[in-house]
């Protein structure tokens, strides 16, 4: 019974000997993508191609107003990714972002139809024409977000804040004929063209007047992280850009500009 005493006596001396010594809790553990804790942390970069779309109308120097237009364009970011544990990380992207969108609007205007079908004197006659307003915008843009992934691997969701600083941008605006011939007082003139020879002509080329240099947009996402080696993880993303801001709001009503992004991130570990 004595040696039973002293062998429990010992228990705890030999526990503590051999059992790891307790460290001070910590706010992220540097697990591994398998492991207990939490990923390290990770960066990377995001290729885009996007589907802009314009939202309200706006008007130009003709008068006419602009609606409905879309367009594509090209985004491409660097982020870091810190997580807290395998569900919830936030991070950071700054990249640039080039959006396009055109419009047309179909109008009936007075044209002088030189040497016209009446005689040697030109002839004033209401034609069918297209006006086609084309919009570029480049930004600079820096996006804190917020992620929540599914599993330790597989299905994710970001949300965040994104500020848009314009770097430049361009606006341009042309007449198209919509018809090359057309007939007065029941005679028909033929291969209609205006000044220049063609069935279009530019009418407007500048930058776009009374901008805002600053754009805010919600982005929202969805995506699948794919383990394509140790370090890597590929990552198709969906995403949607709300617009918060106008374009600008002297001759214009809600003209904004939202996004739809295809894009896939490569992303690699930091530990």
């Amino acid at each position: 019974m004595k040696h039973i005493t002293r062998s429990l006596a010992a228990l705890p001396l030999l526990l503590a000997l051999f059992l790891p010594e307790r460290s001070n809790a910590q706010i992220l553990s540097r697990g591994d993508l398998f492991g207990p804790g939490a990923p390290p942390p990770m960066a990377g970069i995001e290729l885009a191609l996007g589907k802009h779309s314009q939202q309200g109308t706006f008007k130009a120097d003709c008068g006419c107003t602009f609606e409905n237009g879309d367009g594509t364009g090209f985004m491409g970011a660097a982020f870091f990714e810190l997580p807290f544990d395998y569900q919830w990380a936030i991070g950071i992207k700054a990249g640039i972002d080039f959006k396009n969108t055109s419009s047309t609007v179909s109008l009936t205007e007075s044209a002088i139809i030189q040497g016209s079908v009446s005689g040697t004197a030109d002839t004033v006659a209401s034609m069918q024409l297209n006006r086609i307003s084309t919009v570029s915008m480049t930004f600079l843009n820096f996006q804190p977000y917020v992620q929540y992934q599914f599993f330790r691997m597989g299905p994710f969701v970001q949300a965040g804040l994104q500020a848009g600083f314009l770097m430049a941008n361009h606006f341009t605006q042309q007449r198209e004929l919509t018809q090359t011939s057309i007939t007065i007082n029941g005679k028909t003139s033929n291969n209609l063209r205006f000044q220049n020879g063609t069935i279009d002509e530019t009418i407007n080329d500048s930058t776009i007047a009374d901008v805002n240099k600053l754009r805010l947009g919600l982005v929202f996402s969805a995506g699948y992280n794919i383990q394509i080696s140790e370090r890597s993880v590929l990552a198709p993303l969906l995403t949607y850009d709300f617009p918060l801001t106008a374009v600008r709001s002297t001759n214009a009503s809600g003209w904004k500009l939202g996004s739809l992004y295809a894009s896939a991130e490569l992303k690699f570990r930091l530990d």
